[in-house]
C-alpha cells in the first residue's frame, strides 16, 4: 500500500518529542511549559478562535523576556527543521512504494514522461533529437532568506540518514531502536548548537554554502540521474539501447560573480569563487579515483589488459616513477590501479597548479591541461575493462566519466551580472582618458553604437591614460583579466555568461565587448571575424524593458559585426527574463503575461534573424518571483520557445529544500530535465486549438490586474510608509542574512529602491504574500461572464493551470487576522485602514474568484496533502508571528545600540524560523 498521512504524522510527532526531552534537559521544565503553552493555545485558537483566550496568549509573549522568547523561537524553528526533514522523506518513500507496488512512476519520472512521448507517437529519432539538443542548467545564487549555518546543514543532513534508517527497519527491531537512539542524540545536538550566524554573512560564506550541495548530494545525484535515464530509456525505447547519452547537464553559479548592487563582490571574490570551485570538484575526483582503484583489481595474469592502457603509462614513465618510487613493482600485475594511481597524482598536481594560480610550475608539469585530458585516461580504462568485466565498465567507472563530463575542473560556471549603468559609467571614464574619443555621456544611443561598433571592428583597444581611470573602472577592467586568466587556468567552461541587468539599448551589448576586449576576451581572429570568449547576456527585468524586446533585440541583431560574432560562436543568443522585478513593477498577472509574450517575441525574432536562442529564467523561491513546482514551470513554456535548451536560477532560499540529500537532489534534477524534454517536445505535439482566445483572455486579466496592483503601489500615497512600518523589512537590512544590501539608496524604500527578495520577504513574513496575489480577485472578477472560457484554459493549457494552481497555493499562505495584526505596527491610523480595506477587499475577491474558477468549496479542496501540510503549519507558525510582532515594537522602541542588539538576536531567529515554516518566502 501506498504510505498514509497519518505515518507521516506519527513520524513528525516523534521527532518533537525527542526535541521536547532535549530542550527539557538543556533548557529546564520552565522553557518546556511556556512552549507548549503557546503551541496548545494556538492550535485551540485554530479550532475555536475565542479573542480573549488570544488575548492571553499575546499578553504571554509581552511578558517574556528576550531569552525566553529567543527559546520559544528556537523550539518553533528546529520543530519546522523536523517536519520539513520528515516530509522530505516521507515523499520519498511514497515514490518508492508507487514504483515497487503498481509499477507507475510519479509525473515528472523519466519513465512516465518517455511513456507519455511513446503515447503521443514520438518516434525513436526523435527522442534521441530531443535529448542531443537538451542543455538543462540550473544556475545557483546567493540570495537566502534565512539564516542557515553550514554546520545546522551538515547535523540536518546526518538526521536526514537516521531518520531514512529508522523507516528502513521494522518498528521495535535492534536496528530500529538503535537509529531511533542516534536520532534522539543528533536532535539534541542540535538543540545544543546553533542553528543561525551571529555575523554577517562573507561572499566566501556564501560560496561555501553554495559548495555544500554538491558535496552533500549533487556528486551522487548527478550520476544517478543519467543511470535513470539511460534505464528508461532502455525500457521504453529499446530501439536506443546502444545510444551514449550526452552530458546534458551542467550548473551555474552566480555567488561571487553577481556584482549587481553587492559591493563587497569584487575581482579578488570572483578569482576565490573559482578556486573553491575547483578545489571541491577535484578533491571529489580524487575520492572516486581512490574508491576505483580498490575496484578494478583485474591482474593482467588473470585476464586480457588491453595494450593501450601499458602505452598511457609509458606515456607517464616520469610521473610513473615519481609515483611508484617507494616500490617501482607495486601494481606490477595490475595495470588499472597502477594507471589509476598516475590519474590520482595528475589530478592532485591539477589542483595544486589552479590553487596557486598557476604559479606551481612542477605541479603544472604533471597536471592535467583539460578535463579532456582527464576524460580520455578514464575511457582508455572503461573501453579496456568493458572487454572482460562489463560491470565494472558500466559502474563507478561510467559515473565517473558522466560526473567529469558535467563538471570539468570548474564544477558549476560563473556568470558575471553588472549592471548597464555601471558599463556605461566605465566606457564614459575610458572615452575620457583617451585623446581621440568624444564624450560619450553626450552620445545619442545611435551614435554610441557607431562609436562602440568602430572601435569592436578595429584589432586593439583605445589609447588610454591609466593614470586618469577611476577606481571603478580599475576595478572592472581588473575583473576582465581575472576571468581570462582563470579561464586560461581553469578552463573554458570556467565563467558562463555575462549578464547585463537592466539592458535597456542595444549599445550595452556592444560596450561588455569593448571591456572584454581590454583583457583579450573579445577581439579580432586570424581571418578577420569578432569572437568573445563570453556569451552576453541581455537581462529584461521591468515590465518597460519585457514590452521593448521587439526594439532592443533586432537593433543589436542588425548590426553586422554583432551578427558576424552570432555567426562565428555557434549563432547562439542567449537572453535572461527577469520573474522578480517585473512582478514587483507589475504585479503577479502582468508579470506572467508579459514574460510569456516576450518569450513568443524572443522566438518570433530568433526566426527572423535565423539564429537560436536559449532563455535564462531568473526565477526565485516565492510565486511572485517565478516559484514553484519546476517541472510544471518548465513544461507550461510557450510553444516552440525552449529548444532544448533553459537556464534558470536555483535561488538560495530553496537551494536547501532542492538539494541537501541526494534522493531528493535526484527527484528535482529529474522533475527539471523532464519539463524541459515536455516543452521542447512540442514540436512534434498540437498545442490547444483554442489558444488565440485564450491568449486574448489572459490579456484581459493581465490588464485589469495591472490596474489593481498599480492603484495600492503607485498610486496610494503613503504605501511605502506602511510596508515599511507594517512588516520586518527595516528590520531584514539589518541583520545576518545575506551580504548584499536589501536597499539599492538608503532612505524609506520605495518601488524602485527596495530589492525584489526583501519586497516579497517582507510581505511573506508578515502573512500578507500580496505580491503573490493582489490583483488576481479584481482580475477574475472583471472576465467573470467568461469563466466557464477560464475553466476550459485551465484544463487545456499547461500555461493557466501551472500558473493558477502556483497562485493558489502562494494565496492559501495569506493569513489576514495576522497581516492586520502587523498593520497596527503602522502609526498613522488612516494610512493603516485604508491600505488595510483595500487589500481585504482584494483578498475576499481572490478567494472567490480562485474557488469559483476551480469549482471547490474552499482553497486547496483538490489538493488535500498540501491542504494538509500547510493546515498543521499554521497553529505553529502563529505563535511565531506574534512573538515577531512584539520584538519589532520592542526593536523600534529601544534607543541604545546595546538595547537594540538584545532584541536582535531573537528576531533573527524568527525570521529564520517563518523562513523554514512557509518555505518559498522570498
Amino acid at each position: 500500500m501506498l504510505l498514509k498521512n497519518e505515518l507521516l504524522r506519527t513520524r513528525v510527532r516523534l521527532l518533537g518529542s525527542f526535541l521536547g526531552e532535549a530542550i527539557s534537559r538543556q533548557s529546564g521544565e520552565d522553557t518546556v511549559h511556556t512552549i507548549e503553552t503557546l503551541r496548545k493555545g494556538f492550535i485551540q485558537e485554530r479550532r475555536e478562535h475565542n479573542a480573549a483566550h488570544k488575548q492571553q496568549l499575546i499578553d504571554l509573549i509581552a511578558s517574556l523576556d528576550n531569552q525566553t522568547l529567543k527559546n520559544v523561537i528556537r523550539a518553533f524553528s528546529i520543530y519546522f527543521f523536523l517536519a520539513n526533514l520528515t516530509e522530505e522523506n516521507y515523499l520519498r518513500e511514497q515514490r518508492r512504494a508507487m514504483r515497487a507496488e503498481s509499477n507507475q512512476s510519479w509525473e515528472g519520472s523519466f519513465r512516465r514522461t518517455l511513456l507519455e512521448c511513446r503515447e503521443r507517437n514520438i518516434e525513436p529519432d526523435q527522442i534521441k533529437e530531443l535529448i542531443d539538443d537538451l542543455k538543462f542548467i540550473p544556475v545557483f545564487t546567493a540570495h537566502p532568506t534565512e539564516a542557515r549555518r553550514r554546520t545546522t546543514m551538515n547535523i540536518l543532513q546526518t538526521l536526514y540518514e537516521h531518520t531514512d534508517a529508522m523507516s528502513d527497519y521494522p518498528e521495535g527491531s535492534l536496528a530500529f531502536e538503535q537509529a531511533k537512539q542516534k536520532t534522539a542524540e543528533t536532535i539534541d545536538l542540535l538543540w545544543s548548537s546553533d542553528e543561525v550566524r551571529t555575523r554577517k554573512p562573507l561572499v566566501y560564506d556564501e560560496i561555501n554554502n553554495g559548495l555544500h550541495y554538491f558535496d552533500a548530494s549533487l556528486f551522487t545525484a548527478i550520476p544517478k540521474v543519467y543511470r535513470n535515464t539511460k534505464d528508461a530509456i532502455v525500457e521504453v525505447y529499446p530501439e536506443l539501447t546502444d545510444y551514449p547519452l550526452p552530458a546534458f547537464v551542467s550548473f551555474g553559479s552566480w555567488i561571487g560573480g553577481d556584482r549587481d548592487g553587492n559591493p563587497f563582490v569584487t575581482h579578488e571574490t570572483t578569482e576565490m569563487a573559482v578556486l573553491m570551485h575547483a578545489n571541491t570538484v577535484l578533491r571529489h575526483y580524487q575520492v572516486l579515483i581512490r574508491k576505483l582503484r580498490r575496484e578494478l583489481i583485474h591482474s593482467d595474469t588473470i585476464v586480457d589488459i588491453a595494450p593501450d592502457i601499458y602505452a598511457r603509462i609509458k606515456d607517464y614513465s616520469q610521473l610513473d616513477q615519481k609515483v611508484f618510487f617507494y616500490n617501482p613493482e607495486d601494481y606490477h600485475n595490475e595495470p588499472y590501479r597502477r594507471l589509476l594511481s598516475i590519474i590520482l597524482a595528475k589530478i592532485k598536481a591539477t589542483n595544486q597548479h589552479i590553487q596557486s594560480q598557476g604559479t606551481d610550475s612542477e605541479a603544472g608539469k604533471d597536471a592535467y591541461s583539460t578535463p579532456q585530458a582527464l576524460l580520455d585516461d578514464l575511457r582508455l580504462i572503461r573501453q579496456s575493462v568493458n572487454t572482460h568485466d562489463q560491470a565494472h565498465g558500466e559502474g563507478l567507472l561510467l559515473d565517473t566519466i558522466r560526473l567529469v563530463k558535467t563538471c570539468g575542473f570548474h564544477l558549476a560556471s560563473l556568470d558575471i551580472r553588472q549592471d548597464s549603468g555601471y558599463h556605461g559609467e566605465v566606457i564614459a571614464d575610458i572615452f575620457a582618458s583617451a585623446s581621440n574619443l568624444p564624450d560619450y555621456q553626450s552620445l545619442s544611443e545611435t551614435e554610441r553604437q557607431q562609436w562602440l561598433t568602430r572601435l569592436l571592428e578595429n584589432p586593439g583597444t583605445p589609447l588610454i591614460y591609466s593614470d586618469n581611470l577611476s577606481e571603478q573602472t580599475r576595478e572592472q577592467l581588473n575583473l576582465m583579466n581575472s576571468v581570462a586568466k582563470l579561464r586560461k587556468l581553469v578552463g573554458e567552461d570556467t565563467f558562463g555568461s555575462y549578464v547585463i541587468s537592466m539592458t535597456n539599448n542595444a549599445s550595452q551589448l556592444l560596450e561588455v565587448l569593448l571591456l572584454m576586449r581590454f583583457a583579450g576576451l573579445s577581439g579580432i581572429d586570424n581571418e578577420g571575424h569578432l569572437f568573445a570568449a563570453l556569451p552576453v547576456a541581455p537581462l529584461f527585468e521591468t515590465i518597460e524593458d519585457l514590452k521593448n524586446i521587439d526594439k532592443i533585440m533586432p537593433t543589436i541583431l542588425e548590426n553586422p559585426l554583432y551578427r558576424e560574432l552570432l555567426e562565428h560562436s555557434g549563432n547562439l543568443q542567449e537572453i535572461m527574463l527577469g520573474y522578480s522585478d517585473s512582478s514587483k513593477d507589475g504585479g503577479i498577472i502582468t508579470s506572467a503575461w508579459q514574460l510569456y509574450s516576450a518569450q513568443q517575441t524572443i522566438t518570433n525574432i530568433a526566426n527572423k534573424y535565423g539564429i537560436s536562442t536559449r532563455l535564462f529564467h531568473g526565477r526565485g523561491g516565492s510565486v511572485s518571483r517565478g516559484g514553484g513546482s519546476t517541472h510544471q514551470a518548465i513544461a507550461a513554456q510557450p510553444a516552440g520557445t525552449l529548444n532544448g535548451q533553459i537556464k534558470f536560477t536555483e535561488q538560495g532560499e530553496v537551494l536547501y529544500a532542492k538539494y541537501a540529500n541526494p534522493d531528493t537532489a535526484v527527484f528535482e534534477l529529474t522533475m527539471g530535465i523532464t519539463g524541459a524534454l515536455k516543452a521542447s517536445s512540442s514540436r512534434f505535439v498540437a498545442q490547444p486549438t483554442q489558444l488565440d482566445s485564450y491568449e486574448t483572455l489572459f490579456a484581459r486579466l493581465a490588464d485589469a490586474g495591472e490596474q489593481q496592483y498599480r492603484a495600492l503601489t503607485d498610486n496610494t500615497e503613503g504605501f511605502y510608509k506602511f510596508y515599511s512600518e507594517a512588516t520586518p523589512v527595516q528590520e531584514i537590512s539589518l541583520l545576518n542574512i545575506g551580504s548584499r544590501p536589501a536597499h539599492r539608496k538608503k532612505g524609506l524604500p520605495s518601488k524602485s529602491t527596495i530589492r525584489a527578495i526583501p519586497w516579497v520577504f517582507g510581505w511573506s513574513l508578515a502573512r500578507f504574500t500580496l505580491p503573490a496575489w493582489y490583483g488576481v480577485g479584481s482580475a477574475l472578477d472583471s472576465v467573470k461572464k467568461d469563466e466557464d472560457l477560464m475553466k476550459e484554459m485551465n484544463k487545456n493549457w499547461p500555461f493557466f493551470s501551472a500558473f493558477i494552481s502556483n497562485i493558489e497555493m502562494a494565496f492559501t499562505k495569506s493569513e489576514m487576522s495576522i497581516a492586520r495584526a502587523y498593520s497596527q505596527l503602522c502609526e498613522d491610523e488612516t494610512l493603516r485602514e485604508q491600505i488595510m480595506q483595500a487589500v481585504i477587499d482584494e483578498h475576499e475577491l481572490t478567494n472567490a474568484g480562485l474557488n469559483s474558477l476551480l469549482d471547490q468549496e474552499s482553497l486547496l479542496a483538490n489538493q488535500q496533502d498540501l491542504a494538509h501540510s500547510l493546515e498543521w503549519r499554521n497553529a505553529y507558525l502563529d505563535p511565531i508571528n506574534y512573538i515577531q510582532i512584539e520584538l519589532l515594537k520592542r526593536m523600534r522602541q529601544k534607543d541604545t545600540a546595546e538595547d537594540k542588539l538584545a532584541v536582535e538576536d531573537p528576531l533573527i531567529r524568527s525570521i529564520n524560523a517563518l523562513a523554514a515554516g512557509l518555505r518559498n518566502t522570498g
